[in-house]
């Protein structure tokens, strides 16, 4: 039987039905079941609106029963059915699902919840965007990304503007278990085809979703992750051409220049594009410097504009950056544009050469009050960028509790910590993640994963200072120790625990960067005007901007791969950190991306050099001595303190100390990816090292004679060390091609021929602070010159790539490999080996000569009794156990044609014994672990403190400590160290 209004409805009376409904919305505000019959009846009388509102009414009347239960289940499905109104829940229901969301507990209660309710509610994307993220962070990445491609591929019937918002969601769902994936090594897909699911997702996108007259942008990225750039740059050209207005097709240029997770060589074809594109927008592009007839009219200008600024600057077209900035200072002093300006100061801050006009601006709109979260957002940017951290907190005040709530103030989140405020900005963070979840039809999926990274930041952050905060800064220093991590990723690995006892034995720790230790000052102003002197955003304060000297000779050139200070060259250091952000050896410096990133190492190259010069100009002043720790000595910035200590320096007054992990991960095979050793060494004093990874080859030659009575035990010990199956892993039986190598190897050498094996690397990963040997200029030179020395000779040439090649948690998604490096062509007498054919032990009988430019495989050949030619500068002295280096081209050419005796120590196997007892010895790399670091590329993210460890330290202290801190300041030495 129908209702009174449902009759007025089918009688064609629906004004009646509406009046009718009116004073029943009052009387049942809290009657969840007449809610509930309302709304079907508003939906019968074509009140979408108002079917929707009495929907979320009764939803937000059912939520608190189920939060004070911390029932899941419960939420959840409330959140389904509130996604349908497009509406948001109270506060209170998103601030629960935050707090879940950040800790590995959380997740697994919520992904039972949500795979429960997933039953009952299969359309709704907020609860697969739950499901996806608790299973990708839980090691199930494959499997989510799986089902959320299922779901894009066939959206349920909703209206357009839910399946549109539905479509987003799962869009950007997908790319964040795709990065979980890349942060795993992995990919979102067993073989990492991305190739077929760009091309079902771009299919399905363009059947339809529809919202506000605008077809949702096909799906591009599967194609972007997936490496196939010339796919994506269709989809974005295709995008442009049917774009309908110049912000949709400026946002496709945007799109153009997008960058990867897992990198390709060169974007220099994406930024041809997008030129080719902008210069035909000229006629467009003139009318945003016209007069608007309205406000409207005006923000939709200054929005454009900005959006060309940030274009302009990309694309490195100065005059037309020029241009927008001067209309920008003309109408900042138009009334018209002024309630519409927010976005424009922090748009123009983001070039430092543009700070002043920034201010200038923002000192004319500051005055009015935020309209939306954007003008809020944009305010708190460029005083992050400002550095007007009073500016922004007085602004903070200003505002509603609810416009406190929006993401706007994640930029007020990273002021607090950059001032120290961590508990503030972690609070503050949990209030703007409940509310971005509050609204399940408009979660932001990136936004949403960003803030469960930051909380676990801020939760490190907080926790490491009280811990440092347990002792006190030194008020009369010894001695000052000058850390420059830039970011909690450097911090934390970082031994923490050896600052505080250096802290303890009277010297200063001085961290550089703003945000990520407590300000902890000595009461002498030139020594505390270092202490945070730079900001995460690459600006000197005010204070240190005047105090500290300007570079001199700091020849910067990107475009070259070429950084010089002086009488220091960097350029392998540029290279270095250019081969491992492309994953390859050979380097084009012409691509714009590329050109980009190695200009902003090296202007934090140039911001630490002019805080190593004061430091440097205060202990020559009298000051005390200076440490500078840092974890790279072959990149920059890092690259500058072993450098300049060695050329400028004393190792007892101005100092450069190497700290890094334990070189663990040769003895565990991989099998556990968090430290639990560490090694540091002065390098102003071991100049001759490279690392403080390897031994000295003085202190080695003194430990192997001490260790000769033990020989016996330590062979044995280290026995098995060649049968550890590296390469062949599972791979059982061998391969027909391995077997078909093997036995031409074989018969090789029973016609009289010698057989030389050159065992490749991972070629994007040097770890020097120079190239090159006695004989080669690199390894790209060794190796080639290794194939023509053995053309036309008895000699069969071996090549075996290196397995890691294929490990990507080692390799790390390479864009070129070993095998790449070939310039000359091979002979007949030249073979590459499969990297998965054949372990060391099994070249045992084979192999007559080895051919290394670097690497461990000279101990595990040395171990096999065969010698080995060295070839690259550093590997005699990362392994000094006798393997013979020769000094001409000649005698190079002569040892591989077997024209020439090579010998080796006589003892070659057991040196090399002994080097692996040293390497493995707790009194060289000491246990430490603490805090999380990891081992390999893999991603341990965000870090955590291990409370066993800190328990254990508290309750007895920590010899290992005490060590690496005598070690910090020359008390005491590695082993086999000499008086």
């Amino acid at each position: 039987m129908k209702g009174p209004t449902q009759r007025l409805r089918h009688g064609g009376l629906a004004g009646v039905a509406r009046r009718c409904l009116k004073p029943l919305v009052a009387a049942a505000s809290r009657n969840t079941r007449l809610l509930q019959m309302m709304a079907r009846t508003a939906d019968l009388i074509g009140a979408a609106d108002r079917a929707a509102r009495l929907r979320a009414i009764r939803l937000r009347h059912l939520a608190p029963k189920h939060l004070e239960a911390r029932n899941l289940t419960g939420v959840l499905e409330l959140m389904a059915e509130m996604e349908r109104t497009g509406l948001a829940m109270q506060f209170s229901t998103g601030r629960l699902l935050a707090d879940e969301l950040v800790t590995a507990a959380g997740r697994a209660r919520l992904l039972e919840a949500a795979r429960d309710v997933r039953e009952t509610c299969p359309d709704s994307a907020f609860v697969s965007h739950v499901t996806a993220l608790c299973q990708a962070m839980e090691e199930d990445h494959i499997a989510a990304g799986h089902t959320l491609i299922a779901e894009m591929n066939d959206p349920p019937t909703a209206p357009k503007w839910l399946r549109a918002r539905r479509f987003r969601i799962l869009e950007q769902s997908w790319r964040i278990v795709d990065l979980i994936a890349r942060e795993r090594m992995d990919w979102a897909d067993e073989a990492g085809d991305y190739e077929a699911l760009a091309i079902s997702s771009t299919e399905t996108s363009r059947q339809g979703p529809l919202e506000g007259g605008e077809l949702v942008q096909s799906f591009k990225e599967h194609a972007l992750q997936g490496r196939m750039r010339d796919t994506y740059l269709d989809i974005c050209a295709k995008e442009f051409n049917t774009a309908d207005s110049l912000p949709a097709r400026l946002s496709a240029i945007e799109a153009m220049l997008r960058t990867s997770i897992r990198h390709i060589p060169d974007y220099s074809a994406s930024h041809a594009l997008a030129n080719h594109y902008l210069d035909g927008l000229e006629v467009e592009i003139s009318t945003l410097f016209n007069t608007p007839p309205d406000e409207a009219a005006a923000e939709a200008q200054v929005l454009t504009l900005c959006t060309l600024l940030l274009l302009a600057r990309r694309l490195n077209r100065p005059e037309l950056a020029a241009r927008i900035i001067a209309r920008f200072e003309d109408i900042s002093q138009e009334p018209l544009f002024l309630p519409v300006l927010w976005p424009v100061p922090a748009a123009l801050a983001r070039d430092p050469a543009c700070l002043t006009q920034a201010g200038r601006i923002m000192s004319r709109i500051r005055h009015q009050a935020p309209r939306i979260n954007r003008d809020m957002q944009n305010f708190f940017r460029w005083a992050q960028l400002a550095q007007d951290d009073a500016g922004a907190e007085a602004f903070f005040g200003t505002l509603s509790e609810t416009m406190r709530r929006r993401a706007g103030c994640l930029y007020y989140v990273n002021i607090l910590q950059r001032q120290g405020r961590f508990d503030e900005a972690r609070t503050l963070l949990r209030d703007i993640h409940g509310q971005a979840l509050a609204n399940p039809s408009k979660v932001n999926a990136v936004t949403s994963h960003g803030m469960i990274k930051r909380a676990g930041e801020l939760d490190f952050l907080i926790e490491t200072a009280q811990i440092w905060q347990s002792v006190p800064q030194p008020t009369d220093p010894q001695g000052l120790v000058v850390i420059p991590a830039r970011n909690i990723d450097a911090l934390r690995r970082y031994p923490l625990m050896v600052l505080l006892e250096l802290k303890r034995r009277g010297w200063a720790v001085i961290p550089l960067v703003q945000g990520l230790l407590p300000f902890q000052p000595t009461g002498r102003p030139e020594i505390d005007l270092m202490v945070g002197s730079l900001t995460p955003n690459q600006h000197l304060t005010a204070a240190a901007e005047a105090a500290f000297p300007a570079l001199t000779g700091f020849v910067a050139e990107p475009a070259r791969g070429r950084l010089l200070w002086n009488d220091l060259d960097f350029s392998h250091a540029v290279w270095e950190d250019a081969a491992i952000n492309r994953r390859r050896y050979d380097i084009s410096y012409d691509c714009p991306e590329l050109q980009s990133y190695l200009g902003m190492l090296m202007d934090w190259t140039g911001l630490l050099a002019r805080a190593l010069r004061y430091a440097h100009d205060l202990e020559r002043a009298g000051g005390p001595p200076v440490m500078h720790m840092s974890l790279f000595n072959a990149r920059l910035p890092d690259a500058i303190y072993a450098a300049y200590a060695r050329a400028h320096g004393d190792p007892e007054r101005f100092f450069h100390v190497h700290v890094a992990n334990g070189y663990q991960n040769y003895f565990t095979n991989f099998t556990t990816n968090m430290s639990h050793r560490f090694v540091l060494r002065n390098t102003t004093r071991a100049r001759e090292t490279r690392s403080a990874s390897f031994p000295r080859p003085a202190n080695f030659d003194r430990y192997l004679a001490a260790a000769r009575s033990e020989l016996p035990q330590i062979r044995a010990r280290f026995a098995h060390t060649t049968q550890v199956r590296r390469s062949t892993r599972e791979a059982e039986p061998r391969a027909p091609e391995a077997e078909a190598a093997l036995a031409r190897i074989r018969d090789w050498k029973s016609r009289g021929g010698h057989v030389a094996c050159a065992f490749g690397k991972v070629v994007c990963d040097s770890a020097v602070p120079f190239d090159g040997g006695p004989v080669h200029r690199s390894m790209k030179d060794w190796i080639n010159h290794c194939i023509r020395a053995v053309r036309d000779s008895d000699t069969l040439l071996l090549i075996k790539p290196h397995p890691h090649e294929l490990n990507n948690q080692i390799a790390t998604f390479l864009t070129q490999y070993f095998t790449d490096l070939f310039e000359e062509p091979l002979g007949d007498n030249v073979l590459v080996l499969g990297h998965r054919w054949f372990d060391i032990h099994d070249l045992a009988d084979i192999v007559d000569l080895g051919l290394i430019y670097n690497g461990t495989t000279a101990v595990e050949m040395g171990l096999l009794g065969i010698p080995c030619l060295l070839s690259g500068h550093f590997a005699p002295i990362d392994y000094p156990i006798g393997h013979p280096v020769v000094e001409t081209a000649e005698d190079f050419e002569a040892a591989l044609r077997f024209e020439r005796p090579v010998d080796a120590a006589p003892d070659l196997a057991d040196r090399a014994a002994i080097w692996l007892d040293y390497m493995a010895s707790e009194t060289f790399t000491l246990p430490y672990r603490y805090h999380a670091r990891p081992v390999t590329n893999t991603v341990m993210y965000p870090p955590w403190w291990v409370a066993e460890d800190l328990e254990r330290y508290h309750r007895s202290g920590d010899p290992a400590v005490q060590t690496l801190a005598d070690r910090a300041l020359g008390v005491s030495g590695e082993p086999g160290e000499g008086p």
